[in-house]
């Protein structure tokens, strides 16, 4: 085929149709378990995942004694038409958290296809000062918690031969911050168990990233 050929078979050649964004993100019949979920930015991405189509299971702390639970991310979900589910557990007790992954399989139907690990603590004191209970408090919730729950998401999905796991580091991923050495500690931990774990499960097809945040305005 000579140059002229070649360029009048690429003229008359049809355009490859334009994808609409949407379904590049579309997570129908994908579900999504996620910690850290009841505000900021784990609200914040439970609703997007609903929106893209994914069934959210919500591992939310249980209220106080008397208190109402809080459904405020499950009622958003829900009123973009999406569907969710509560499992409650307190990632500061090691024990329920070892219980959450079997929780959310049984409400979800067997499956989880996705785990957001975004929950997180924070302590501040001058490092001279800071606490073994806080040093204990913020590694077991930011960086033990999310340890054992991509454990039990590898052991689902890797015979599966398929998964999503989606762990929240930070800057302080890479910054040591100041006065905040359990958290830097457990953020920079996080970010290397992140990688960890994708350079042995990516043969396996389970893919396991990091999102590390900037400073954003939350309750923590």
């Amino acid at each position: 085929m000579n140059l002229k050929n070649a360029f009048c078979l690429f003229v008359l050649m049809d355009p490859t149709p334009p994808v609409p964004s949407p379904k590049l993100f579309d997570l129908s019949g994908q579900n999504v378990l996620i910690t850290g979920s009841t505000r900021g930015i784990g609200a914040a991405c439970a609703i997007a995942l609903a929106e893209a189509g994914a069934s959210i299971c919500l591992a939310q702390r249980e209220p106080p004694s008397g208190g109402q639970p809080n459904t405020a991310t499950a009622d958003a979900i829900r009123a973009v038409g999406g569907k969710a589910e509560i499992v409650h557990c307190d990632l500061a007790d090691l024990n329920a958290v070892r219980e959450l992954f079997p929780k959310a399989l049984e409400v979800m139907g067997g499956n989880i296809h996705i785990l957001v690990n975004c929950a997180g603590i924070q302590r501040r004191s001058p490092s001279v000062s800071f606490s073994e209970k806080d040093w204990d408090d913020v590694l077991n919730v930011n960086l033990k918690s999310a340890w054992l729950l991509a454990q039990a998401a590898g052991r689902h999905m890797v015979p599966l031969r398929r998964g999503k796991i989606i762990n929240f580091c930070s800057l302080l991923t890479f910054q040591g911050g100041l006065t905040i050495p359990a958290y830097a500690s457990a953020k920079g931990a996080l970010g290397q168990l992140t990688k960890a774990l994708s350079n042995e499960w990516s043969q396996h097809n389970v893919q396991v990233n990091g999102i590390c945040p900037g400073y954003i305005t939350t309750d923590m």
